[in-house]
């Protein structure tokens, strides 16, 4: 193939030419090529549910932090459980934001929304079961949660959008 004057290949498809000359392509976003070329995918809703995702899950890692350290006998770190619990219950709720950011503008799968929404309502459930001291459930579900958030934050970093509908 030969090079044109603007720096193309010619005879090359039009994917491997690249932009033309003077067209950029706005830094948070990818081009999708197919048939509707022209479409943009947003990068910004994967970082925001990097982000949320990521703060989710050190909360839910400190809450055993806390609980193992009043069951040892420090018992003021008990009420910095439930302050703790307080946050993780409202970060869960951004985190479902932030799913259906990534679903709707930003092109992406819906099945983590659904993730979201059950980790929400798990932690009601959750706060419901501390506050009853009901260890016996409190306590597996917690483990749960940390293993769901680990699942949700594992794909959000994985996502690469604009890479197919495979999620």
């Amino acid at each position: 193939m030969a090079h044109n004057p603007d720096g193309g290949l010619a005879g090359a498809p039009e994917a491997a030419r690249g932009p033309a000359p003077g067209e950029t392509l706005p830094p948070t976003a990818t081009r999708v090529d197919g048939p509707a070329a022209t479409r943009t995918v947003r990068r910004w809703p994967i970082v925001l549910l990097r982000c949320v995702a990521t703060l989710f899950f050190v909360l839910l890692l400190i809450q055993p932090v806390l609980a193992g350290m009043f069951i040892s006998g420090d018992v003021d770190l008990l009420d910095l459980h439930e302050a703790n619990s307080f946050v993780i219950s409202i970060t869960s709720w951004f985190q479902v934001l932030a799913t259906v950011l990534v679903w709707r503008p930003g092109r992406g799968p819906l099945w983590p929304v659904g993730v979201a929404v059950l980790l929400s309502f798990a932690i009601v459930m959750q706060d419901g079961w501390g506050y009853a001291r009901e260890l016996q459930l409190h306590i597996p579900l917690g483990v749960l949660l940390v293993a769901a958030s680990t699942a949700l934050l594992y794909w959000s970093y994985g996502h690469r959008p604009g890479r197919g509908r495979r999620g």
